[in-house]
Order: structure tokens, then sequence, then C-alpha cells
């Protein structure tokens, strides 16, 4: 028994070594692992994250944008350029003889039709110049005669050997230098005549009074040639419109016009008359002129105009909105989807109008092209959704 009760003491002291044995040794290893899992931990927190990924993950979004096919169609550029409505015809009506002022016949602000009378020139003189050269006509025939009667007598008494031929030949003379003097006195007549026919002066042609700048007792001189009044064709007035020679290849004899006056509710419609051949160098302009029916006078001549032309349309053309065009440094382009990202794409433009714009180069039929308000916000390769619009004149929804 005692045997068996020091054993059992044996074996519970080797217990007791063995626990505490092992308390020693785990201990250590428990730190080791500890450590080595707070340095893991540190590690990998402090790693950073690779170089761009939010960039990638950013372009990765996706956009929905709505887009238009590219069509073929008709397009018209009107085109609105400042212009005045003058009269047709101005003439400037001075006296064409001198003499003093009898009778003026017209007012400013008058209307007179063609062969009126406008005013008159003091007769007197050239009633007596007209009389002294009916004499001298009178005179000349007179003496034509005489020479002429002298011519037949003589040529008579030649049958008879009684003249000699030489007294023929200066009669003959006599007689030439008559008739030359008889043409000149009747030139003299008639240039008397005109002139006092010119003394009356009438209107050329139906038109306004547009100004009155002399009256009764004044000279009126020929040179410088005295101004009695200033005649306007008001009838029928003309528009002259000054379009820029960007637009030199546009407008067109023909062409139809909108003429929009202040103070006349419906714009006049007439149609492009003649276009000036010649590009002003000042102004890099050039002149398109319309006719203007005013037989009501309504119209002042002198008045400002907003002229609308509308050229011809180009037809069978590529065209596109006006919202797809971008603009930058002078070039344009669209953005266009392919592969479901937004691609860039040069275009060269045409007609441009206030909603559509032709394409000649750059783009095929059916391309879609981006119209919204996010276009402005895209940048080339990323990812978008079309909702497609129903055709190119759509713009953004």
């Amino acid at each position: 028994m005692q045997l068996l009760g020091r054993i059992s003491a044996d074996i519970e002291r080797v217990r007791d070594i063995q626990s505490r044995c092992a308390a020693k040794c785990i201990a250590p290893l428990l730190a080791l692992l500890a450590l080595a899992a707070a340095i893991t931990g540190c590690s990998r927190a402090e790693t950073p994250a690779a170089p761009g990924a939010s960039a990638e993950a950013a372009a990765e979004v996706e956009i929905e944008v709505h887009t238009v096919a590219v069509r073929r169609g008709a397009i018209i550029q009107r085109i609105e350029a400042p212009g005045t409505l003058e009269a047709k015809r101005e003439s400037k009506i001075g006296a064409e003889v001198q003499g003093r002022i009898e009778r003026v016949f017209v007012d400013e602000g008058d209307r007179v039709e063609a062969g009126a009378k406008l005013f008159q020139i003091d007769r007197e003189p050239y009633e007596m110049a007209l009389r002294q050269a009916q004499a001298a006509l009178d005179h000349a025939q007179a003496e034509k005669r005489q020479v002429e009667a002298d011519l037949a007598r003589a040529r008579e008494l030649q049958k008879q050997k009684i003249v000699a031929a030489q007294q023929i030949e200066k009669l003959e003379t006599g007689v030439a230098v008559a008739r030359s003097g008889e043409a000149q006195a009747v030139q003299a007549v008639a240039l008397a005549q005109h002139k006092l026919d010119r003394t009356l002066v009438t209107a050329p042609y139906a038109a306004s009074i547009a100004a009155r700048l002399a009256d009764e007792g004044t000279t009126a001189l020929v040179q410088p040639q005295t101004i009695v009044v200033v005649l306007q064709e008001s009838g029928e007035l003309e528009a002259r419109a000054t379009i820029p020679e960007s637009r030199l290849s546009l407008v067109r004899i023909g062409d139809p016009v909108l003429i929009h006056v202040e103070g006349i509710a419906v714009p006049i419609q007439t149609e492009v008359q003649a276009v000036a051949d010649a590009i002003d160098q000042a102004s890099r302009t050039y002149t398109a002129r319309m006719r203007v029916a005013n037989a009501d006078h309504a119209i002042k001549a002198g008045v400002f105009a907003r002229i609308e032309i509308m050229p011809q349309s180009k037809r069978d053309v590529l065209i596109v909105p006006r919202a797809a065009i971008r603009s930058e440094d002078g070039l344009s382009r669209v953005f266009t989807v392919r592969d479901g990202r937004a691609t860039p794409v040069p275009v060269t433009l045409g007609v441009v109008t206030e909603t559509e714009v032709e394409v000649l180069d750059g783009l095929r039929i059916d391309a879609p092209v981006i119209v919204d308000e996010v276009e402005r916000q895209l940048a080339p390769g990323m990812r978008v959704r079309e909702a497609r619009a129903t055709d190119a004149r759509a713009g953004a929804p």
C-alpha cells in the first residue's frame, strides 16, 4: 500500500513538471504568432491601390445619349441682310438754257406725270433770237435765188457766144456759196427754235418732286448747271441688299425675297432682279437688287429694310442637326457611336441653317450622331448607350 502511494505521488509530480514545461514553451510561440499577424495586417492596410484604378472605373460608366441618323434631303439657307429702298430713278433737273426763271410749276411732295411742266425760263430773249435767225434765213434764200437766176441767164447768153466760160464758172461758184449760206441759216433757225423750246422744262417720266431748289426770279445757269427740282420715280422702288462676300455663291437672280419694313405689317414679296459682279473692296460685300411695287406711294424712298433672301434649296445632300456639331479651334466635329463608345469624327460643313447643317465630308448616311446636351461633356472613348431620336431633324429631347 505504501508502494502504491509513492507511485501515485511520483505520477502527480511528473504531470506537474510537464504542465509547467508546456506553459513555458507555448507562450513564446503564441506571442510570435500574434506579432506576425500584426505585421501582416499593417502591411495590407498600408498597400496603395493600383494606379488608374478609379479612372478606369469612371471611364467604364455607361452614359445614355440621344442620337439621330445622318440623312439625305434638301436644305435651304436663308440670308438676312440690311438694305434700303431707293427710288428706281432719281434725276436732278436743271436749266438747259440760261435765263431768268419765270415760273416754277411744282413744289416738294407733288406727283407729276411724264411731260408735266416743271419750270419756265424767260422766253423773250430766245424768241428774239429765233426771229433774227429766221430773217437771216430769208436773206440767204433771197441771195441764192438771185445767183441761181444770174447763172441761168448767163448760160443762155453763153449759147450765143456772148458770155465767156470763166464767167459761167464764177456764177456757179456763187450759187454753191449761196446754197451753203442757206443751209447754215436753216440750222441757225433750228437751233434758235430748240433753245426756245428748252425754256419750258417738263418731267421726263412720272415721278415725285423730292426737292425744289430754286424759285422765280433766279437766274438759271447752264455751266455750272442750276438745279431747280429733284425728281424721284416713286411708283416703283428698288431694294438694295448688302450681302457678305462669304455668301457669294448663294444668291441668284430669281431667288424669292421677303422685305421687312418697319411700320408695314406684312412683308413685301419680290425676287432678286440683279446681282452685282464686283465686290466692294472696303466692306467686302456685294449688292443684290430687287424691284418693289409702290403704286400707292406708301413706302418712302430711302427707308431702311431688313431683307430676307431664300436661295434655291440644295437637294440630295447629307444633313445632321445643328445641335450635333461641336466647333473648336476653327474645326468642326461630331460624336458618333462605335462599338458602344463615343467616337469624335471631323466633318466639313456646307450650308448652315438655324436647325440643320449640310455635311460635305466625314460622315456616311445612317451613321448615328449624338445630339443632346451630354455631347458637350463627352470625352473620346467614353462608354455610351443609345436612345435614338426619330430623325435627323430632331434636336435635344
